[in-house]
């Protein structure tokens, strides 16, 4: 079993790390994107539960104590084929947002002491729903003064 993530921010930020600005390509009026990153710097933390505590383990259910072990990954995520679009406005909960529901695939890999995992060929016909989108919400909500 393996639970690989950046880790957990002083501030309580988690699964969140810098992507370089050429990194991530999007074209919502194509329904295309694009998010291409490689030999990440990770930790596996083996399951959930030792990623959410450092590597603490749990009491209920057991789950005994994992040191996390250093990691890379490598992902290429490519979103394309617009298959529906809509546009949510809720100003009760400051949210404003243009979402596009596309097809996708993924092509990943990690690599650590003792073991190297690599995706599958990416297959379209495997995505369920993926979504990509431009929200709005919180102090960004009045940003653009299209109340």
């Amino acid at each position: 079993m393996h639970d690989y993530s950046p880790g957990i921010a002083a501030n309580g930020l988690f699964w969140v790390i810098p992507a370089s600005p050429g990194a991530i390509e999007a074209d919502l009026d194509n329904g295309v994107a694009s998010l291409r990153m490689s030999n990440v710097p990770v930790s596996d933390a083996h399951d959930l539960l030792n990623n959410l505590t450092n590597g603490q383990g749990f009491s209920n259910p057991m789950i005994p104590p994992i040191a996390p072990v250093p990691a890379m990954v490598t992902f290429d995520i490519e979103w394309s084929g617009v298959r529906s679009s809509a546009k949510i406005v809720n100003e009760t909960q400051n949210f404003r947002g243009q979402f596009v529901q596309t097809g996708a695939t993924i092509n990943w890999s990690a690599e650590q002491a003792g073991f190297s995992f690599h995706s599958e060929s990416p297959n379209p016909a495997r995505n369920f729903y993926s979504v990509i989108g431009h929200e709005q919400n919180g102090a960004f909500f009045h940003a653009d003064g299209n109340d």
